[in-house]
């Protein structure tokens, strides 16, 4: 039975996959979610949060299971930890599927320009009081901490946050469910305790003939309303013969907005390839 990996993104955890997605492989993988460092029962170092980093913890847990070349499935963050590793270890990657994630070999930094409709996001954050400064750069990183401050500090809008963004491109940016509060209030002790994100923001390393030497199957599924189009586009030209997925109408957090067009494409993707 072939190993499905699964790595969630900044301020997820495994449950990013548990309930939605990873059943709908399961039937034919042998599925394994962990939490990245700093992230829901991981431990929350100072240091130690560099893309490198991270694809060690990965490598550890891989060789820990006794799992040899998984097929790796990213989101955002998570796409970015598993390119790093791919990159150095491409005979242990069975298949790669980026799922809306940045690379910032092709995207050094995120601003207002690479987000799609931003006027028609921009009213809903001045109505919450969220501040966005797009000359710090990193707007998604500043996104995800703003509104995790709101709803850490104010727990009673907590519902009305979610209402607020559930209508817009920004559903998903909010922390959900009994442990919403929780894990809001995790995600402001990585950003402002350690020293994740500074070096979360640093230069990306690998180089293109690093990406090209990478030769198993390869997907992307993007949302069509997402900043990391810029992204998806670059890995069309790495990969020529790339297996890709739009979903209409759908941001960023696509796979807890709409997990059912995640589970379709991954499903195309590996009945071609299994």
């Amino acid at each position: 039975m072939p190993d499905i990996v699964f790595i969630h993104g900044l301020g997820a955890n495994l449950g990013f996959w548990y309930f939605n997605i990873a059943p709908a492989v399961s039937d034919f993988a042998r599925v394994t979610m962990f939490d990245l460092r700093g992230h829901g029962r991981s431990s929350m170092p100072e240091h130690g949060y560099r893309m490198q980093d991270l694809a060690g913890d990965l490598e550890a847990l891989l060789d820990h299971l006794e799992i040899g070349a998984p097929h790796l499935v990213g989101h955002s963050l998570g796409g970015a930890v598993m390119a790093e590793f791919a990159a150095s270890h491409p005979d242990r990657a069975a298949s790669l599927t980026f799922v809306d994630a940045r690379l910032k070999l092709f995207q050094p930094t995120m601003t207002l320009a690479d987000w799609p409709h931003w006027e028609a996001v921009k009213p809903v954050l001045d109505e919450l009081g969220i501040v966005l400064k797009p000359e710090e750069g990193e707007i998604s990183y500043q996104l995800l901490r703003e509104i995790a401050r709101l709803q850490w500090l104010a727990a009673d809008r907590g519902e009305e946050l979610m209402k607020r963004l559930s209508g817009s491109l920004l559903a998903g940016f909010t922390f959900t469910g009994a442990g919403g509060r929780r894990a809001a209030g995790q995600l402001l002790r990585l950003l402002e305790s350690t020293t994740a994100l500074a070096e979360m923001s640093k230069p990306d390393e690998k180089t293109l003939a690093q990406l090209k030497s990478i030769q198993c199957p390869v997907a992307a599924v993007y949302g069509a309303e997402s900043q990391t189009l810029a992204t998806h586009k670059a890995l069309q030209d790495v990969w020529p013969d790339l297996n890709s997925w739009i979903i209409p109408n759908a941001g960023h957090f696509f796979p807890t907005t709409k997990p059912e067009s995640l589970n379709t494409a991954l499903r195309e993707f590996y009945q071609n390839i299994l």
